[in-house]
Parts: structure tokens; sequence; C-alpha cells
């Protein structure tokens, strides 16, 4: 009876661990929630995943100025910055609107946006590394400290987990550097 209760402990304390790390990612989402669409998502995936009562479906379909759109910001060199809102952006940046050659930034360990840096074929400069880390650091709980680590790796080497809530994903060999916090581009 013993065993079973610590087998059943360890499954029960790595369950709550997974559902600390998704709720940690709605707080981000809701600290930096800017409208009431961003609210409106944070609001569905909360009620799809049964933290509070669902929100009935509208009879019409949704429309597409109504959804939420991500941040996107343009680098000092030219190249498109997205940033996700929430988790639902989050995964769609990553696996719909970047391709595999596309770069994709994220805080090390804790709660943030995704940044997709679109870059096509092309070979991108240190000082947009510079600026799409800083836009991840910004957009992460992190963004009260002097430097975030900061993770980046290319998209094609990104996979969701299986099962997990949307904008959860894994990833190796990938690279590291630390950034400084920064709302945007400075011009």
């Amino acid at each position: 009876k013993a065993k079973r209760t610590e087998t059943n402990l360890h499954i029960q304390v790595e369950e709550s661990q997974k559902t600390l790390l998704h709720l940690q990612s709605i707080l981000n989402s809701l600290t930096t929630a800017e409208n009431a669409e961003d609210l409106e998502d944070i609001r569905r995936e909360m009620g799809e995943f049964g933290y509070m009562k669902r929100v009935p479906q509208k009879k019409k379909k949704e429309r597409k100025e109504d959804r939420s759109r991500p941040r996107i910001f343009r680098s000092s060199d030219g190249y498109l910055l997205y940033v996700g809102k929430n988790n639902y952006q989050n995964e769609e940046l990553t696996f719909r609107v970047a391709s595999g050659n596309d770069w994709w930034f994220h805080a090390k360990g804790i709660p943030g946006s995704h940044v997709i840096v679109k870059c096509g074929q092309r070979e991108l400069p240190d000082r947009t590394f510079e600026e799409a880390a800083s836009l991840a650091a910004y957009y992460s709980k992190g963004r009260g400290g002097e430097k975030v680590e900061i993770d980046y790796i290319q998209r094609r080497f990104v996979k969701k987990t299986n099962g997990g809530p949307p904008g959860f994903v894994i990833y190796h060999t990938n690279w590291s550097m630390m950034a400084k916090p920064a709302a945007g581009i400075p011009q």
C-alpha cells in the first residue's frame, strides 16, 4: 500500500508541476495583455483547461478583425520580428508563421513570449539577434531583471510537446545569450 501511495504521489507531483508552469505562463500573458481581444484569448484557454468556467462559443463565426494579433516589430536591419502575446499566439507563430530557417527566441526556464525573426534564407546580423533577444527578455516573467538568459535556435529544431498545453515546446542543441529587457527596437 505504501509503495502504491509513493508511486501515485510522484505522479501527482509531476502533474502539479506541469499545471503550475501552465498557470505561470497564463499569468505572464495577463501581465503583457494590451486589449480586450488578448484577454479573451486568455479566458478561452483557461476555460478549455478547466481553470474557470468555459466561455460559450459565439454562434457567429469569429471575424479576423476580432482576433488578437501578435506584436510585430522591424529590426534595425529590416527583418520582421513577431512576438506572441499569449500561449495560442506563441503556438501559431512558432508552427504556422515561422518557416524552418527562421529564428526562434525564448527566455530560458521562465514563462514568456515566443519571438520569431523572419529571415528566409538570409544570414542574420548580430544586432538583429540582440534586438530579438531583448524583446524575448522584455515579454517574459524576467522583465524586471537586469539581464535575462535567452535561448535561440532555428525554428526547424523546435517541437511541440505531446499532449501539452498550447505554446509549450521542446528543443535541443540551442544557443543562449544574456539580454537586457527592452520594450521595442531602438531607432
